[in-house]
């Protein structure tokens, strides 16, 4: 069996997860070519007969290249009959509805998802990054990448079941109307709308304190910020995943994350835990 896993990861929290189910499923499967989602054609699928992909969950959906990926990848139901594709999903707080998208996505092109799997992964979007406490931090751990191990192994059987007969169950995939409804929410054209009112942080380059050391054009997945003089950035294809704005060694991509902080409550949990923080006793 021809297995491959595509992913897409900044931090490399979802990296780790893709490595720990390489190994696996090269093991059980006889092989599992492993690709990045920013150097990898769509139309790769189509020489593999199990496909998993694995992204962070963004805004609780998909981030915007996942899904462009996605929507990019020729039919893969050529026979008549799909393909077994599974995903895997690290996030810092609530998935959302991601599992439940990347399904949908796939199975608009011929691919059906026979297994998701998720786990908690460092958050480091800036607003929340500092919060306290800090429920991923630390993940994955070795218990989180034992379990992408094991679902690795069973996707290998569920995918030999689903050649050997006219099908295996589809999986269960996580997600409900109201995750749905909220995930709604944060698309492309909501994100853009954001930003545009300033809830969003539009991103500000600091020309006196850029020294054109290039770390935001290598760490944006987009391939939109360029050194003229200075970073400059087309927000034209921008994903707001903000990590140039976070990898920045001096500071010079500046946002303000005010706005976003207080219609997300980050400042109304602040004041609670303020507010109730234990008294220290002599």
């Amino acid at each position: 069996m021809r297995a491959c896993l595509v992913h897409f990861s900044q931090t490399g929290n979802t990296r780790k997860v893709a490595e720990a189910m390489q190994e696996t499923l090269a093991a059980a499967a006889g092989s599992c070519a492993g690709y990045r989602l920013e150097e990898t054609d769509p139309a790769v699928f189509t020489r593999y007969d199990l496909i998993g992909l694995g992204c962070p969950a963004f805004y609780f959906r998909e981030p915007l290249n996942v899904r462009r990926f996605l929507l990019d990848v020729p039919p893969q139901d050529a026979a008549g009959r799909p393909k077994p594709f599974f995903v895997f999903v690290t996030h810092g707080g609530t998935p959302g509805d991601v599992f439940s998208r990347i399904s949908r996505l796939a199975a608009r092109r011929g691919l059906a998802t026979i297994g998701a799997f998720g786990c908690l992964g460092a958050d480091t979007y800036p607003p929340y990054a500092d919060r306290s406490p800090l429920i991923a931090q630390g993940h994955p751990d070795a218990g989180d990448l034992g379990r992408a191990r094991r679902f690795a192994a069973g996707m290998v059987e569920r995918a030999l079941a689903w050649q050997k007969t006219s099908g295996a169950p589809k999986a269960r995939v996580p997600g409900s109307p109201f995750t749905r409804f909220v995930s709604g929410l944060f698309n492309g054209r909501a994100l853009r709308l954001m930003e545009r009112h300033g809830i969003l942080p539009h991103k500000k380059v600091d020309r006196n304190n850029c020294d054109k050391c290039g770390l935001c054009v290598q760490a944006c997945p987009q391939g939109i910020i360029r050194i003229e003089g200075f970073a400059r950035i087309s927000e034209s294809g921008c994903i707001y995943c903000y990590h140039c704005h976070r990898t920045c060694p001096r500071g010079a991509i500046r946002c303000n994350w005010a706005p976003m902080r207080f219609f997300s409550g980050h400042y109304a949990r602040k004041l609670v835990q303020m507010t109730f923080k234990p008294r220290r006793t002599a």
